[in-house]
């Protein structure tokens, strides 16, 4: 070989070995051809430094060339250690979600679906290479970052007709959702929808929710600002029927009911009515109260003392708040922001907006087996309005000491009740009472009445205002005996816009566009007319 040729072995090899890991890079396959050429780089840069060892370190021995090769050498050592921070990085991920939104972040509740699960998720996306898939790839990367054993696939149905008859997809951005050789179609593409759909898979129980109706409730078909249609599909997400219940028709309430709610009625029950839920509460049975303050004053007599029977107290009054007056909205929608440490809300941190709200209370029964507990109240700056002829009569509201109750005011409260007789001091009971057949002590059976003093809170209209729909979801939870799935829910994810005045983006662009590059272009400037000034 020339000689001539040979000299220029030292740029051939790098190159070589550069084609090669450049081909790893791209086909992510250590394949023969990158194998071949960072061989072939690494011999002819050996053959190179043997061929032409003395040119070579006559060349190293001058002051230029030393200066060079440290350089070269803090260059190498630095590229090292990037290196290594790299690798370790990658190893030991730690993300932080910096978006006021919480954009890039998945919700306590779909946490907790993950950990529940107990082998892989397979997600398919039938995609069209016209179709933006992004969004909903960014969507399950962020499940895939909590759960390993998450995989999905983006499948074009005009490339895979085989799968797609085979699963049934009628049409693009159609997505399945596959678990322990279940399938679940996902309704809504993101992260409530996604969420749900696992719910469903993890077989969770379907348990019932009956509405009373006959006294004016909000309906749950109802599409308006005041209807419930909207918190209806909330809880049917949980895994839930939903049904209405005419308590006048009927004989008792229904064996499968898990809750029974009783959402804003207009008017007080009958006797007959409240004899059919004390038997549900004796059975064990669980019932919602959402009860809003009557112009009348003593409006929900019968209720009211079914209520007191157990501990729970409804104030005749309406609660005025001062701070929902600084937060956009007037005196008659109090705020809850203070949660006593109980079931429901012992890691609820969001702040509860109502509407035209009445005070609840407890009391002592003398029961040992009723145990009461208000679960949410208002702020300091709150009180309980008494004087209702004059707040209905349109001449305002004003606190008066010793008639009016001040804040913080109870809003929200429930009783457990145990069921069955203890035994007295000394007192024997039959064995087949206590005992299960192994010899174990029996659980004693509990029933739940919960009472809130509004029930506009989750209408149409409010239930996604903070922390509405989340707080009522958890009661019924808390009530249906599913506690694992009180957490706070995926929210809408609004798009963040930064919008600008035509001046306003005139200055954006003149600065970024023109002062920042002329910057440093003077700036190096500057430096090179320095450097040689001082040489």
């Amino acid at each position: 070989m020339s000689k001539k040729i040979e000299k220029y072995l030292y740029i051939v090899s790098p190159l070589l070995i550069l084609a090669g890991l450049f081909n790893y890079y791209i086909t992510d396959k250590f394949a023969s051809f990158s194998m071949i050429t960072i061989i072939a780089g690494a011999g002819i840069g050996t053959i190179f430094f043997v061929r032409f060892f003395d040119d070579v370190a006559r060349k190293i021995t001058k002051r230029k060339v030393k200066a060079g090769i440290n350089s070269f050498i803090i260059t190498i050592v630095v590229l090292g250690l990037v290196v290594i921070l790299y690798l370790v990085v990658m190893n030991h991920t730690k993300r932080f979600d910096l978006t006021m939104t919480k954009r890039f972040s998945l919700s306590d509740q779909t946490v907790k679906i993950l950990e529940k699960l107990e082998g892989p998720v397979k997600v398919y996306a039938f995609y069209s290479k016209q179709q933006d898939a992004s969004g909903i790839t960014e969507l399950f990367t962020e499940y895939r970052y909590h759960y390993k054993d998450f995989d999905f696939e983006i499948i074009d149905p005009d490339l895979n007709p085989g799968m797609v008859e085979d699963m049934g997809i009628e049409q693009y951005g159609e997505v399945v959702v596959s678990y322990e050789d279940r399938t679940e179609d996902l309704k809504s593409k993101n992260e409530e929808g996604l969420t749900n759909a696992l719910i469903k898979l993890l077989k969770i129980e379907i348990k019932k929710v009956y509405f009373i109706t006959g006294h004016g409730e909000h309906s749950i078909d109802d599409y308006s600002k005041d209807g419930y249609d909207k918190i209806r599909a909330a809880i049917k997400a949980e895994n839930y029927d939903i049904e209405e219940l005419l308590l006048l028709r009927e004989e008792k309430v229904p064996e499968d009911s898990a809750v029974l709610i009783s959402a804003g009625p207009k008017m007080d029950y009958e006797t007959h009515e409240l004899d059919l839920v004390e038997n549900y509460l004796q059975e064990g049975g669980r019932i919602i109260f959402l009860i809003d303050p009557g112009e009348k004053g003593e409006q929900f007599i019968n209720i009211a003392m079914f209520l007191e029977r157990y501990g729970l107290v409804l104030g005749n009054d309406v609660i005025i708040d001062q701070l929902s007056r600084v937060l956009s909205g007037d005196f008659f929608m109090p705020v809850i922001n203070s949660y006593t440490y109980n079931p429901i809300t012992k890691d609820f941190d969001l702040a509860t907006f109502l509407r035209f709200a009445r005070s609840v209370s407890t009391k002592d029964t003398g029961d040992t087996q009723i145990f009461s507990r208000i679960v949410a109240s208002t702020g300091e700056a709150s009180w309980a309005e008494k004087d209702l002829e004059s707040l209905f009569s349109g001449e305002g509201a004003q606190f008066n000491e010793g008639i009016d109750e001040k804040g913080p005011v109870g809003i929200m409260a429930y009783s457990r009740i145990t069921l069955g007789r203890q035994p007295d001091a000394g007192e024997e009971v039959a064995e087949e009472t206590q005992t299960e057949e192994d010899g174990e002590e029996k659980p004693l059976e509990e029933a739940f009445i919960f009472v809130a003093g509004d029930s506009d809170f989750i209408t149409n209209a409010m239930y996604q205002t903070q922390g509405n729909k989340d707080l009522f979801l958890n009661t019924v939870n808390y009530m249906s005996d599913r506690g694992d799935l009180i957490t706070i829910r995926p929210k809408q994810q609004d798009s963040v816009y930064l919008t600008m005045t035509a001046k306003q983006g005139r200055i954006a662009f003149f600065i970024s566009m023109i002062i920042i590059p002329l910057f440093v272009i003077f700036a190096g400037l500057y430096i090179n007319i320095q450097r040689r000034v001082k040489s």
